[in-house]
């Protein structure tokens, strides 16, 4: 939520990126127009989501639509609305259709990309998340995404680039650390799988939980890897932290 809090508050206002494909042809160089963030009733809206009252949000988010009809940020907080219950099917119908507007509001696509991960859809996640940084190249979450999708096709190296630069963009952001914990883990396996270099993935472990303890992931493969070098002790103290980190996580 504090990730999202950060899209909603900062995507904005008058930045001129890059545009879709087909705005990107050599004869059109046209950017398109960002629309501005979240205000007003969006983002009552939106603290409504943030507390879990999907359907209240819903109500009153039909209701600005009734008024706004071709601005694309009611739209797609009716996505996030569903996609925060996990209800991927029924957010990207609403993302598609926030992502037809112009101006356009660059979460949509950001969002986008998730839904279709959780579904399995790899081609279009990674669509909507290339497009997203071409409108917003400061974002790290859809690098670290990227590189999730490329791990997935075990083409490593483009992975390990991805990791390392939504760790680099989100290194000195405090509402980050959570999402550079979770590159620095997988960078870790890049590492482990590719380089068989176990004493440097054990060290981006390391760092992975101390910037967020509650990684419990995290926790369980340090736990494993520090059993393969003998450190019996660690090993042992790190599978409990697992389950302590687990039982906070997901009691």
């Amino acid at each position: 939520m504090i990730l999202i809090g950060s899209f909603m508050l900062l995507s904005g206002c008058e930045r001129q990126e890059a545009g879709n494909p087909e705005e990107n042809s050599s004869t059109n160089t046209t950017s398109p127009t960002i629309i501005p963030a979240l205000d007003g009733s969006l983002s009552d809206c939106f603290k409504l989501i943030e507390d879990g009252r999907h359907g209240p949000a819903r109500v009153r988010i039909r209701q600005w639509l009734d008024d706004h009809p071709e601005d694309a940020r009611g739209e797609f907080l009716m996505g996030l609305s569903y996609h925060q219950e996990k209800r991927y099917g029924r957010a990207i119908k609403w993302f598609d259709k926030a992502a037809l507007h112009r101006p356009v509001y660059p979460p949509v696509w950001h969002f986008q990309g998730w839904s279709n991960y959780y579904l399995g859809n790899a081609p279009r996640a990674r669509e909507a998340f290339d497009r997203h940084l071409q409108l917003d190249p400061g974002e790290g979450d859809s690098h670290f995404a990227i590189g999730l999708l490329a791990m997935e096709e075990w083409r490593l190296d483009e992975a390990e680039r991805h990791f390392m630069k939504a760790i680099e963009l989100q290194a000195n952001r405090s509402t980050r650390i959570k999402g550079v914990s979770k590159a620095k883990a997988r960078l870790s396996e890049v590492v482990e799988h590719r380089d068989g270099d176990i004493e440097q993935a054990t060290l981006l472990l390391r760092e992975s939980v101390e910037l967020h303890p509650d990684h419990y992931e995290a926790w369980y493969r340090l736990s494993r890897l520090l059993t393969q070098q003998k450190k019996n002790d660690d090993a042992r103290s790190a599978m409990e932290q697992f389950h302590m980190a687990k039982e906070r996580v997901r009691p």
